[in-house]
């Protein structure tokens, strides 16, 4: 295995959060009004819920936003996740899905609600988890030296990288360098 990363999911792709919200058989609208405990305001991203409230989608700076909703009583998080956690977690699968395509890896489904991306250039592949906390695990294996962090392009689309560790086939040697140096 080349490396393992921990990542905090952030929300960065309305396509990819729209897609998201439709698979949990909810739609995301522009410039509606957003039902709070408190009242309603207009919003310029809401996701729509069955019942009393709602869910804004507010940006924040450098291209990311944030989750405003009114998780009193348990009504949002019904629809949601706890503070979000659902939400997030089919918001990352879907922008992995939409980062492996624009960088040539294809999705397959793993064990346990995993995805397997594999790169078919290197053999290279990338076994990634969703926590309920909003966390995605990421482990690489099948790349040989720093070629693995190829992949990091996708790991820094998905959020913020918490942590990264190496593992021992990272400080390999891979086939191009082997025979560069052979050659010289």
């Amino acid at each position: 295995m080349s490396h393992f990363t921990r990542i905090t999911a952030e929300i960065k792709d309305l396509e990819a959060l729209k897609q998201a919200a439709t698979n949990m058989n909810l739609s995301l609208e522009s410039n509606t009004t957003c039902r709070y405990y408190y009242g309603a305001q207009t919003r310029e991203h809401v996701i729509k819920l069955p019942g009393k409230y709602d869910v804004a989608i507010e940006a924040k700076t450098g291209g990311t936003y944030d989750i405003d909703a009114d998780f009193y009583e348990g009504h949002v998080e019904r629809f949601i996740g706890h503070q979000g956690s659902e939400l997030l977690r089919q918001y990352s699968i879907e922008k992995l899905k939409i980062e492996a395509k624009k960088n040539g890896y294809k999705v397959y489904p793993a064990e346990e609600g995993k995805l397997k991306l594999m790169d078919k250039k290197s053999g290279g592949k990338a076994i990634i988890s969703f926590d309920s906390d909003g966390k995605i695990n990421v482990e690489t294996s099948g790349f040989k030296g720093k070629s693995c962090m190829n992949f990091g392009i996708i790991e820094k689309a998905l959020g913020h990288i918490d942590s990264t560790k190496k593992k021992p086939e990272y400080y390999q040697n891979n086939v191009s360098e082997v025979h560069l140096k052979e050659w010289s």
